[in-house]
């Protein structure tokens, strides 16, 4: 993934990253059942997360899961996170989250320099984003 600055998924998933799409599967089934992780793959190909071939790579596992798989939806639990995603646990798109983070891993993406790189043109433009606010507020020095 060169020149991009988030993680996508394009293609099928390659055998060696079988046990993350599995990984990826069963939490997408237990979080949001069947028809919620469905759904779920077809939002992430209208951002622009995933391609339709991994999509589709996605919906064959999930279709694959037992009963016992994806019988509990846990999309009302707050979801916790690690890494750089960590300050969305909690928060209606953590669930959301945590499949971006599959997503990068799938597709070999680094997460965190990506949202490091971010922050730094952020900085750079001398943007600081408030969060009351549903706009950039200037940075000190802007005077």
């Amino acid at each position: 993934m060169t020149g991009q600055t988030r993680p996508y998924l394009a293609g099928p998933v390659a055998f060696e990253r079988s046990s993350t799409l599995v990984r990826w599967a069963e939490y997408l089934g237990t979080t949001f059942g069947t028809g919620g992780a469905l759904c779920a793959l077809r939002y992430y190909e209208r951002l622009g997360w995933v391609d339709g071939a991994a999509r589709s790579s996605v919906e064959d596992q999930i279709r694959g899961l037992s009963l016992e798989e994806i019988h509990s939806k846990k999309y009302d639990e707050p979801g916790h996170l690690d890494g750089p995603l960590d300050g969305l646990s909690g928060t209606p798109f953590g669930a959301h989250a945590k499949s971006l983070a599959f997503i990068a891993e799938l597709a070999d993406d680094d997460l965190e320099g990506a949202m490091l790189h971010a922050d730094v043109a952020k900085h750079e433009a001398g943007v600081e984003i408030d969060d009351d606010a549903d706009t950039p507020a200037p940075s000190a020095g802007d005077d």
